[in-house]
């Protein structure tokens, strides 16, 4: 019988879980910027308005609204789809503080795991070491591709 290994891909996400384990584990100030030498203190904007309408799915970006309603009714969402809502709120459109992401996907994720959380907002919001490989996802254009019919964007935004 033929046996093929594993794609390098699922061992690399492995090391990164691991390496946000290790991280969170030596670091209790690792969801936070200030007090975090990991964290670049970047001065975000503030917007309890647009930070809401994120939270609730009501930005105007139908894809974007899609998936964070996806994850208020279901608790979770597809790995792009994290990074497509993280791009978003922090360095895409919104520019908000990576921190009020965390909490609310460490509110409505199913699978929330503090570490894991604040290691991936950290990582694409840009505010850390890792500078190679962070996604910026276009809120349209990503949608289009990932959503052709808008299938997706109808289940959880019948507005449209």
């Amino acid at each position: 019988a033929k046996t093929s290994n594993p794609p390098q891909k699922i061992f690399n996400k492995l090391l990164w879980r691991e390496f946000f384990f290790t991280v969170g584990s030596q670091l209790p100030e690792s969801p936070e910027m200030v007090n975090n030498p990991l964290s670049l203190q970047i001065p975000w904007e503030e917007s309890a308005e647009y930070l809401e309408r994120w939270k609730q799915g009501m930005t105007g970006f139908p894809w974007i609204d899609a998936i964070m309603r996806q994850l208020r009714s279901e608790g979770w969402i597809h790995d792009v789809a994290r990074r497509a809502v993280g791009s978003f709120l922090t360095r895409g459109c919104l520019w908000i503080n990576w921190e009020e992401g965390f909490k609310v996907f460490d509110e409505f994720q199913l699978d929330a795991e503090r570490s894991l959380n604040s290691g991936n907002w950290l990582w694409l919001s840009g505010s850390t070491y890792v500078r190679e490989h962070i996604p910026w996802l276009c809120p349209v254009e990503v949608g289009k591709k990932i959503d052709p019919t808008g299938e997706y964007v109808r289940r959880y935004v019948p507005e449209v």
